[in-house]
């Protein structure tokens, strides 16, 4: 296969497509319209790409109005606890030329536009295969066949509507490829420039995968052409030039974004999740995967689904190997990195083993399949029986591998494969005058069915997942109800919720708020500040994760209160709704729904710090490191941490925070040492057993009116073998036969355990155990290593069981997994009396009076009568610089995260502004990198011009 840069005329070719794929999005967007749902996804679409492109267009219309540096997004007190909104919209927007439409329609049609775009997307990765594959001269009803293949896959049945900015690389790829073979054919390497340019704005991330694959080609390429003679010193020269000065030209947009991957949260991932091999279901389903178009499994990112076509053209390529090098060299790389872990955490910027890069293996298998159509008429028969053979082999793996794995989605792409062998062998014999016609007609309703039936909401199907048409314009109302529209002054507080209380069924959660006149603590996000993510692990917060930092901080009532946070809103039929930390008393209620008696609940206290407070003295690195999780959290009205020498007093939580003796007792009567703790009967359960007879009197009473913490250091899990865990679980099974002895069965029970523990990955490293008491739930969860981007090592948490005016006297506690659990355990009470109150009214004495905040800026003045820290929960970053009385101070970093100031004694006016790090530099790189490629564009003018 040559690509050929000749001039052709394929306007017909592109009307066909443009046809076809109306005709296929009828099915696909029309399933998700006809059911009611919208193509809003109830995650991210509905946390993240909806609200921001609604922020975006506002955003973009201040720019137009005002065209400065201070009309850009800044710092955004609305992105939980304050963030840099330039940053989130570098990675999502910024580059996502299609998110610029959204000025052509009125801000009531919002939501309109974004799904208008998510079909658009689509539309246009379609043109972008359609003008790579017509560069190979190949046939308009071939190429239409590979774009089929190409659009509509697992991949981007998912992704289009769930996460729309990942359809831009599906159109960016095949450019990027057609103009890089441009140059190393020695033609101009302008188009190779503008797509690197491209490719680099539009999202770091993918960027970063687009390149690898670019040097995956451009290696095969001069590999299998070294007979060719070419000028490779030339050619590096190019290649290299265009890559300098396209990394010039985007960083305006690439160093900012750079910036905040390097200082986010994902930077402390564990390399591949710490697996060397994929558990076995992974390769069991890996074959399957090729044509299973409703898939919705996606095992580590392994999103294939193809027609069934795709299956044929793999072979019809392979059957060629010198023909189809570089395709059948790629179909072999690709096949390696799906079995090694280690290899998709390199294609994923050495994270998680996800293979997202499998969405630049959707253009070779495309292209694989439009070659085959337009070879129809030359298959010989030696191709046709080993289309037949393969076709029985693949069938019997697939059929075995159903009766283990039980996947009937696999019913319609088997049924497919069979009728596409029958096409391939009807055109082979009877040769008839419209073959390839014919067999576009198959995968048109090839990819129809798959679309179908991964969208329909049987079978849980996707549309399950997406929201009610026109329901998004009452999320707000839904999440707060009319109670927060009703709070007027904003300054210098935040809200929150319960944890687990917003779940809104079918899976939804609100992750972001969505009322722009409150602020929230919990945020989620791509990019998180990782000194954020640093305190939350410090303090142990078991709600930790890479994109949510914070979350509702397990309700841990200081941690609130250090956050600023003044109003919780409880939804009264959701779990955890008796959760309610000390000092937060019910202000108001409305009810949502007088049929469920569904009614939310605001509380209120007055003991929330404020945004930024005077603090006269010091925790030490050294001392801090002391201090278990509830003392560091404490210590937050107590002190505040300083990693440098200050001179300051040393403040100290000593007696703030109580041990309280227990046993850790089974449900067989046993008491439990916690670092040996074998959990070998799956309905044995434990309880902690507080034993507060050794507390002196002071103690006991002190223990009135605390927040109780279990405190889990140094926990390791160690999971039985397979053999070990099939022999407990048929034990188990056998012991407790709920129907009698007549139904034992030995043989099947052990089969069965065998195939659940196959299937759900056992055993692996993942663990849950959960803490019960009369106010709700808690856990400490050990995700598994396919949660990749959500996957973190737990060796610690600490679980808050909530206020208690009398501590229980037990605590249930349940392991969900069987195997060898250790851990150092501690049961704390931290004190919330008198003298807590007293130390939180002094701070809020202590605080930053007239408050000003705006974006990018805060302002205020404070009277300090000896030399102090004023410190705040308001995020660290480079980005912030700080004047008092209009002389520039140094920033400190207190308590981990946050930004803070040294001030003597007098009075201070205090201003921080903020500034996205590296914009600055990011535009003077980009305007030189402008005026180099006008320079170069206008030297490279007049030399054709001389030329011709």
């Amino acid at each position: 296969m040559e690509f050929s840069f000749d001039r052709q005329n394929h306007k017909f070719g592109y009307l066909k497509y443009t046809a076809t794929f109306l005709i296929v999005a009828l099915f696909v967007y029309g399933t998700y319209l006809i059911t009611g749902h919208s193509l809003i996804w109830r995650l991210d679409g509905a946390n993240q790409h909806l609200p921001l492109l609604i922020e975006f267009r506002k955003c973009l219309l201040n720019f137009i109005h005002h065209p400065s540096l201070a009309a850009l997004p800044g710092w955004s007190w609305h992105m939980g606890l304050g963030g840099d909104a330039f940053q989130v919209d570098a990675y999502y927007l910024f580059g996502d030329i299609f998110a610029y439409l959204v000025l052509l329609f009125p801000a009531s049609k919002i939501v309109f536009a974004y799904q208008f775009l998510i079909a658009l997307r689509l539309y246009c990765a379609g043109l972008a295969f359609c003008w790579c594959a017509f560069h190979l001269k190949l046939k308009d009803s071939s190429v239409i066949i590979g774009a089929l293949i190409y659009l509509f896959n697992a991949f981007l049945l998912y992704s289009n509507v769930a996460q729309p900015f990942f359809t831009l690389p599906f159109i960016i790829f095949p450019i990027l490829i057609v103009n890089l073979e441009r140059v190393i054919q020695g033609k101009s390497v302008w188009p190779l420039l503008f797509t690197f340019t491209w490719m680099l704005i539009n999202n770091f991330y993918f960027a970063y995968i687009l390149g690898l694959g670019a040097i995956v080609y451009l290696g095969l390429r001069l590999l299998w052409d070294l007979k060719t003679k070419k000028n490779y010193l030339k050619l590096f020269v190019k290649l290299t030039s265009a890559t300098l000065l396209s990394i010039i030209n985007a960083a305006i947009l690439l160093l900012p974004e750079i910036i905040a991957v390097h200082n986010s949260t994902r930077t402390s991932s564990t390399f591949a999740n710490g697996l060397k091999v994929y558990p076995t279901y992974y390769y069991l389903s890996l074959p399957g995967q090729l044509i299973n178009g409703g898939n919705r499994d996606f095992y580590f990112w392994s999103a294939l689904g193809f027609a069934s076509i795709a299956f044929f053209a793999i072979l019809y390529t392979l059957r060629s190997f010198k023909q189809y090098l570089i395709i059948n060299s790629v179909f072999i790389i690709s096949f390696i990195i799906l079995l090694i872990p280690a290899c998709a955490a390199v294609f994923n910027g050495f994270l998680a083993p996800s293979n997202r890069w499998t969405l630049m293996l959707c253009l070779p298998i495309a292209l694989a399949c439009a070659v085959l159509a337009d070879n129809l008429e030359i298959l010989s028969a030696k191709t046709i029986k080993a289309f037949t053979i393969g076709a029985i082999l693949y069938i019997v793996y697939v059929c075995a591998n159903y009766f283990f794995q039980n996947n009937e989605k696999i019913f319609i792409p088997v049924v497919f494969l069979f009728v596409t062998l029958g096409t391939l062998l009807l055109i082979h014999h009877y040769q008839p005058q419209h073959a390839r016609q014919i067999l576009l007609g198959v995968v048109l309703l090839n990819v129809i069915c798959n679309a179908v039936y991964f969208e329909a909401p049987y079978n849980e199907g996707y549309s399950n997942e997406m929201l009610p048409q026109k329901s998004y314009l009452h999320l707000a109302d839904i999440q707060y109800g009319k109670l927060a529209q009703k709070l007027t002054d904003q300054t210098g507080y935040r809200i929150s919720t319960i944890s687990q209380n917003a779940d809104f069924g079918a899976g939804y959660h609100m992750y972001n708020n969505q009322q722009t006149n409150v602020n929230s603590i919990n945020s989620y996000y791509s990019l998180q500040n990782k000194f954020v993510g640093d305190f939350a692990q410090n303090l142990q917060n078991t709600q930790f994760e890479a994109n949510i930092p914070l979350a509702q901080f397990d309700d841990r009532t200081v941690a609130n209160n250090f956050f600023g946070v003044k109003y919780l809103f409880v939804h009264y039929q959701q779990p955890n709704n008796a959760k309610i930390p000390a000092g937060y008393t019910l202000d108001a209620s409305q009810m949502l729904n007088t049929y469920t008696n569904d009614r939310i609940l605001r509380y209120r206290t007055q003991q929330n710090f404020p945004l930024m407070y005077w603090q006269p003295k010091v925790f030490t690195p050294k001392q801090y490191a002391t201090y278990g999780p509830t003392q560091k959290e404490r210590a937050l009205a107590d002190g505040v941490l300083v990693n440098q020498s200050t001179g300051l007093p040393q403040a100290s939580v000593k007696g703030q925070v109580i041990s309280l003796p227990f046993k850790l007792i089974s449900s067989n009567g046993n008491v439990i040492d916690p670092q040996n703790l074998e959990h070998l009967d799956s309905n044995e359960s434990y309880k902690v057993v507080l034993d507060l007879q050794n507390l002196t009197p002071e103690q006991q009473k002190a223990l009135k009116n605390s927040e109780l913490h279990l405190e889990f250091e140094n926990l390791h899990y160690r999971p039985l073998t397979l053999k070990q865990q099939i022999t407990m679980q048929q034990t188990n099974t056998d012991y407790h036969l709920a129907d009698g002895k007549l139904t034992q069965n030995s043989k099947l029970s052990a089969y069965q355990a065998f195939r659940n523990n196959i299937i759900s990955g056992l055993p692996d490293q993942s663990f849950k155990i959960q803490a019960t008491t009369s106010l709700g739930k808690e856990i400490i969860k050990q995700p598994k290593a396919q949660i990749l981007s959500f996957y973190k090592q737990v060796k610690n948490g600490t679980m808050n069981l909530g206020f208690y005016p009398h501590i229980p006297q037990t605590i249930d506690l349940n392991f969900n997994h069987l195997g060898n659990y250790s851990f150092d355990l501690k049961l704390v009470a931290e004190p919330l009396g008198s003298q807590y109150v007293h130390q939180v009214q002094i701070i809020q004495k202590n605080r930053l009076r007239q408050l000003k905040l705006s974006p990018n800026h805060l302002q205020g003045t404070i009277k300090t009568t000896r030399p102090g820290i004023l410190t705040s929960s308001i995020p660290y970053s480079d980005g912030w610089q700080a004047t008092v009385n209009g002389k520039k101070v140094p920033l400190l970093r207190t308590n981990t995260a946050f930004i803070g100031i040294k001030l003597p004694v007098g009075v201070h006016h205090v201003e921080l502004s903020y500034h996205t790090p590296g914009l600055k530099l990011g535009i003077f790189i980009s305007a030189i990198g402008g005026v180099i490629t006008l320079i170069s564009g206008g030297i490279t003018l007049i030399q054709r011009k001389k030329s011709k």
